[in-house]
């Protein structure tokens, strides 16, 4: 294949070929609750999808940063078998820290737990695991 240079008279017979060079790539987000969202690319996209679904919890919709608050908030909030041993007064709150196999018997105890044993800062978001995170909420510390 040879090449040649593109001269000012050269045209391109294509206009479809033009305006898809022209306007940016769309992609869009199916998933609930954003029903066709538009991105203008697929890196603003993937970052929309890894806050708002990759880790959601589907009961009560709460999003999560990472899948071991997902699963701790799963296991302490929907799971029924614990809601029973919480119930019996057994220990069910499991620390944060991986690696760490202590379980606590309140949300306050592993607080002071990680706080003492782990070095957690006092104002982290201790109730992230209840809550999930808030709308645009980058941090675990409290503002």
């Amino acid at each position: 294949m040879s090449k040649r240079k593109i001269e000012d008279e050269d045209t391109i017979e294509d206009p479809q070929h033009i305006s898809a060079i022209d306007s940016p790539i769309i992609v869009h987000c199916d998933l609930a609750p954003c029903h066709h969202k538009p991105f203008a690319s697929s890196l603003e996209y993937e970052s929309h999808y890894l806050n708002n679904h990759q880790h959601k919890c589907l009961s009560c919709k709460s999003i999560f940063p990472n899948e071991q608050f997902l699963d701790l908030h799963l296991s302490e909030f929907h799971d029924p078998f614990n809601a029973i041993r919480k119930e019996r007064g057994e220990k069910i709150y499991r620390c944060f820290s991986v690696g760490c196999d202590k379980v606590c018997s309140s949300p306050q105890k592993r607080k002071l737990h990680l706080i003492d044993k782990h070095q957690y800062p006092k104002n982290f978001l201790f109730s992230i695991v209840k809550t999930g995170l808030r709308p645009n909420q980058t941090s675990l510390l409290k503002s």
